[in-house]
C-alpha cells in the first residue's frame, strides 16, 4: 500500500528547491507543491507550534534569517519499507524510503536543519495539520490528479495561530497530530462553548500537547494542570494530565492510552471498563467527600465501592499514588496512608512556623535551580 511523505525546504535553503523537486521525481510521484508563507510577527512561535518544541536559536537561524515563505512537497512512496531508525526523539520504525531522503538532502545541501521531512505517513499527516489543516485522508481525497506542476500559494500561520473556530475543529486537528483522550463528561461537550466548565484531558506529552493546540497556562506552578484555549472567539479551561504525572498509576494511565475508542463525536474517550474504573477513583481518592453526581452514578455505599476499586486495581497491578499536582487532594481515608512529599506536607501546615518552612524549601529549591547538578 502507498504511503504519502512530504519535504519542507526552509526559507534559507529555498535555492535548493529544484534540485529537491528533480530528486523526488526520480523515485518518487510528487502529488501536489505549496509556497508557503507565514506571519514573520509569529514566526518563532509557528515554528515551536510545528515542531512542538522550543528550539535553538541556532536552528532557525539556519531555517529562515532570509524570509518567512518556504516550500512544502507531497509525494507518494509506491513501495515503503519499515525499519527501525535512531532519531532525534529516540529509536522509531520509520519509513526508511522517507527517512534516508530527508538524510540524504541534509547532506547534500550541507545542512542540519533547513530541509524537514516525515518519518512515515503518521507524520505527515501531522504535518499536513500543521501547515494546511487538513489531514492525509481529506487531503488524498482532494489530490487524486497527477500532479500538473501547479504551485499552490498559501499565507497563513500553522492551524490554531488565532484560535479555533469550533470544538469540532481542534478535534479534527489534535486527532491527527498528538495522542490524547478525554478522561470523563464527555457528554459536556455538546453544550455551547460558555457552558462547559472545562475539559479534562489525559496525554502522552503535555508539553507538546499544549503547544500544538496553542493552549496558555493558567496558573504558575510547573505541576499545575490547568491551561486555556480560545475556540469561538471564547476562553474555554483544560486540564492535561499526562502519563507519569501520577494523576493515577502510570501504568494505568498507558493502558488507558493503549485503549482508547473514538467516540461517535469525533474525539477520543476511555474504554467502558477504564472509564468506570479511572471515575471511581477519582470521586474516592481526588475528592474530599464524594459529590452528589457521582453518587447518583455509582448507586453504591463507600464501602462497596472502595472494595470494587481495590479488586480492580489489585487484578491489574495498579498502586495507589500522590498526584505530582500537590493542589490535588489525595484522600488517605480512601487511598490508603501512603507518605506526601515534602512540598504537600509543607503545604499543610499552618500558621508563622509553617510560612517560616515553606519560605526557606522555596529559597533551597531556588538555589539548588541556579547552581544546577554537581
Amino acid at each position: 500500500m502507498s504511503e504519502l511523505g512530504l519535504i519542507v525546504v526552509w526559507p534559507n535553503y529555498l535555492h535548493c528547491a529544484d534540485d529537491v523537486v528533480g530528486e523526488l521525481k526520480d523515485d518518487f510521484e510528487i502529488i501536489s507543491s505549496y509556497d508557503i508563507k507565514w506571519n514573520r510577527n509569529i514566526l518563532y512561535q509557528n515554528f515551536y507550534r510545528f515542531y512542538g518544541d522550543r528550539l535553538s536559536t541556532k536552528s532557525i537561524k539556519e531555517k529562515t534569517s532570509r524570509g518567512s515563505e518556504f516550500k512544502l512537497i507531497v509525494f507518494k512512496d509506491s513501495n515503503p519499507k519499515y525499519a527501525f531508525r535512531a532519531t532525534a526523539r529516540g529509536i522509531e520504525k520509520v519509513n526508511i524510503n522517507f527517512f534516508d531522503l530527508k538524510k540524504m538532502f541534509r547532506r547534500k545541501f550541507n545542512t542540519r536543519f533547513g530541509i524537514h521531512g516525515s518519518n512515515h505517513e503518521n507524520e505527515t499527516g501531522r504535518d499536513l495539520s500543521l501547515l494546511l489543516g487538513i489531514n492525509t485522508e481529506d487531503f488524498k481525497k482532494q489530490n487524486y490528479e497527477k500532479w500538473s506542476g501547479k504551485v499552490h500559494r498559501v499565507e497563513r500561520d500553522i492551524t490554531g495561530s488565532s484560535g479555533w473556530d469550533s470544538l469540532e475543529q481542534f478535534f479534527y486537528f489534535i486527532n491527527a497530530v498528538e495522542p490524547y483522550l478525554v478522561l470523563r463528561n464527555f457528554s459536556e461537550l455538546d453544550k455551547k462553548i460558555e457552558e462547559i466548565d472545562d475539559i479534562d484531558f489525559l496525554v502522552n506529552n503535555r508539553h507538546k500537547f499544549a503547544l500544538f493546540s496553542n493552549a496558555v497556562k493558567m496558573s504558575k506552578g510547573t505541576e499545575r494542570a490547568n491551561y486555556s484555549i480560545l475556540v469561538d472567539k471564547q476562553k474555554l479551561h483544560i486540564d492535561l494530565r499526562y502519563i507519569g504525572d501520577n494523576y493515577f498509576d502510570q501504568f494505568w494511565q498507558q493502558d488507558c492510552m493503549n485503549k482508547k475508542v473514538l467516540h461517535d463525536k469525533g474525539f477520543y474517550i476511555l474504554d467502558e471498563e477504564n472509564q468506570y474504573f479511572s471515575l471511581l477513583y477519582h470521586a474516592l481518592i481526588h475528592k474530599k467527600i464524594m459529590p452528589e453526581k457521582y453518587k447518583k452514578y455509582f448507586k453504591l455505599s463507600n464501602e462497596e465501592l472502595r472494595n470494587r476499586l481495590y479488586e480492580f486495581m489489585h487484578k491489574k497491578g495498579y498502586l495507589m499514588v500522590e498526584p505530582n499536582d500537590i493542589t490535588l487532594n489525595f484522600n488517605k481515608e480512601n487511598g490508603g496512608d501512603i507518605k506526601f512529599s515534602r512540598p504537600r506536607r509543607l503545604r499543610k501546615k499552618k500558621g508563622f512556623n509553617g510560612f517560616i518552612k515553606k519560605t526557606l524549601y522555596k529559597l533551597n529549591n531556588i538555589i539548588h535551580f541556579r547552581r544546577g547538578p554537581d
